[in-house]
């Protein structure tokens, strides 16, 4: 934990890289800002996977949980490869050629 300003800021490393949690007040609600130092070969992996653990989120708010998704268990999840490829198109990078299992080791 590198710093903890509850309500609103949250910041740690995991796994070596720093993570940063905000949250701020938005219209009738709160937003929630994420920042992750992802290396940038792995950044559309990345946000995929931050997507995944979003939608179980936002299912679990809901009331319709779906259960944990991490690790090797979210590339083997029925959208990922789409969002993989999704995401690299929008931040303009090309995805890497590697096996998922050299995602798990990295």
């Amino acid at each position: 934990m590198t710093r903890a300003d509850a309500p609103k800021v949250l910041e740690y490393t995991w796994w070596g890289k720093d993570i940063r949690w905000e949250l701020e007040a938005f219209g009738d609600g709160t937003r929630l800002t994420l920042w992750h130092n992802i290396d940038r070969r792995f950044i559309s992996w990345g946000a995929a996977g931050w997507h995944i653990c979003f939608d179980v989120l936002d299912r679990l708010l809901s009331g319709t949980p779906i259960g944990r998704i991490v690790g090797g268990e979210a590339m083997k999840f029925g959208g990922w490869q789409r969002l993989v490829a999704e995401y690299a198109k929008q931040f303009g990078i090309e995805t890497p050629n590697w096996p998922p299992q050299a995602a798990q080791k990295s």
